[in-house]
């Protein structure tokens, strides 16, 4: 059995990474975007490595299409669910066509 180590990332390594400031992490955090995985106060923070992702995707969201941050989550939420459709869609078309390749004609 494989074990996964999760990798964490520290507040203002954060910061470094995605290239804002102190107060708009603080925002994403305050709006539900990011949610720190340990510590009580941001110098204490340290947050799953996948949020550095979910960061650029949530300014995406917000400057190209103009949501609003207070939308975001609910725009994630949706977004990972569209995924995770189209892979339920995926495996069962692969199921249908080896369940109609066996079939006798």
């Amino acid at each position: 059995m494989t074990t996964v180590t999760q990798v964490h990332i520290k507040f203002a390594e954060l910061r470094q990474c995605v290239r804002l400031s102190e107060e708009q992490l603080l925002e994403l955090v305050a709006e539900g975007i990011l949610t720190p995985e340990t510590g009580k106060l941001p110098e204490e923070w340290e947050f799953d490595s996948t949020c550095v992702s979910i960061v650029h995707k949530a300014e995406r969201l917000h400057h190209e299409l103009t949501v609003e941050w207070s939308d975001i989550p609910l725009v994630l939420d949706l977004l990972e669910e569209v995924q995770q459709l189209k892979a339920e869609n995926e495996y069962l078309k692969q199921r249908l066509s080896r369940f109609l390749q066996d079939e006798p004609h």
